[in-house]
């Protein structure tokens, strides 16, 4: 397995997989590594009068069955095509666009929709999980479009279907597999980003 420096650096985001499952002993250690991540316990926020137990930050809903995989993705892409955002109706109307990119897992990861801190933890656990597939020589990808298209009464059929727990909000998804030899809806080569400022 390859360092944390070096799986930071070589990771990327992949658009295109093959239909090809991945091991659950692998699966189960990106999982594993998701749990790891730093998280803001202590804001976790209050349900009725009721502070949440520090279990309750996040949840990650684990999708390898094809149908509703399927449903994932075309819920997104109904979405993505009525959205008042250009540059996701202009995605959407590429030829062949899906949004889940063929992935054989996805995953959702959700907050409890009176958190403080919930939107953090999932981006540390994102990162985590996304670090962990590269270092084990899967590809991945962060998403954002399943947080917008599943939302709302009007998806609580999907997200129950998911295993997302009631009162809880999908801030994200990661998907994971092995890259197709074409990546064609890339978003181009990765470059280092941010400024840096020293004070010594």
């Amino acid at each position: 397995m390859m360092d944390a420096i070096g799986a930071i650096i070589k990771r990327k985001s992949v658009r295109a997989y093959e239909d090809r499952p991945v091991p659950g002993h692998v699966v189960e250690k990106i999982i594993e590594a998701g749990q790891w991540a730093p998280n803001a316990g202590q804001q976790i926020g209050l349900r009725g009068l009721q502070l949440l137990p520090i279990e309750y930050a996040f949840q990650i809903s684990v999708s390898r069955n094809k149908g509703l995989r399927r449903k994932i993705n075309d819920r997104v892409l109904e979405t993505m095509n009525r959205v008042d955002n250009l540059f996701a109706r202009q995605r959407a109307s590429l030829p062949g666009y899906q949004p889940l990119f063929g992935a054989p897992v996805v995953m959702l990861l959700s907050e409890p929709d009176q958190g403080m801190s919930g939107a953090v933890n999932v981006a540390l656990v994102a990162e985590n999980m996304l670090i962990a597939a590269t270092a084990l020589g899967l590809e991945s990808c962060y998403l954002g479009s399943p947080a917008h298209a599943l939302t709302g009464d009007s998806n609580t059929d999907l997200t129950r279907e998911a295993g997302v727990p009631e009162d809880y909000v999908v801030q994200c998804a990661i998907i994971f597999g092995y890259a197709a030899p074409e990546n064609r809806f890339s978003l181009g080569e990765r470059t280092k980003r941010g400024k840096v400022n020293y004070v010594d």
